[in-house]
């Protein structure tokens, strides 16, 4: 059976290497131990972060905050010390993010922006419209007749196709048109 101060010693001395900034591949070696037998004995001595365990951090390190707070708000005001001042602000700051009052400024920004401008579909189809209208009224009629209509029902309606005896569509060149090469 092994001693368990021994063990305690062990973990703690894990610890304060770890703390010191050696890592736990260094410790294991120095040890002659496997990493997970590191990591076990830094999970046996390091504490418990549960929500509990985090409400108390949270609610120290507020306590310290206001305490510096109060410590450099009386010297920003009293000696006019722009330093002090500055370390206010971030006190602030810091208390604000810690209380969840910061909200991602940038974020919105973008969001607006990304709302602002219209799709290339939109586009696409504004550049459309904007050919169609200018079109004469009777034509632009028939187009949006035979948008109704879909392109089934169009065929049916207006009869079988006559087209040349090539298998080609009759050119007839409305005024605006392009002459054929």
């Amino acid at each position: 059976m092994t001693d368990p101060t021994s063990d305690d010693v062990r973990d703690d001395f894990i610890l304060q290497e770890r703390l010191s900034g050696k890592s736990v591949r260094a410790i294991s070696k120095q040890l002659r131990c496997t990493i997970g037998e590191v990591n076990d004995a830094l999970d046996r001595t390091l504490p418990k972060i549960d929500n509990d365990a985090r409400r108390r951090h949270v609610s120290l390190d507020l306590n310290r905050l206001d305490g510096l707070l109060e410590t450099f708000y009386k010297r920003a005001i009293e000696n006019v010390d722009a330093q002090a001042g500055l370390l206010c602000v971030k006190i602030m700051e810091r208390k604000a993010a810690m209380l969840g009052l910061v909200s991602p400024q940038q974020l919105d920004i973008v969001q607006v922006q990304a709302q602002e401008q219209p799709s290339s579909h939109e586009r696409i189809k504004a550049a459309i419209m904007q050919m169609v209208e200018r079109e004469q009224p009777v034509r632009r009629a028939a187009i949006r007749r035979l948008d109704q209509l879909g392109p089934e029902k169009a065929l049916e309606l207006l009869g079988p196709f006559e087209g040349n005896s090539d298998g080609t569509e009759p050119w007839d060149p409305l005024p605006d048109d392009p002459k054929p090469n």
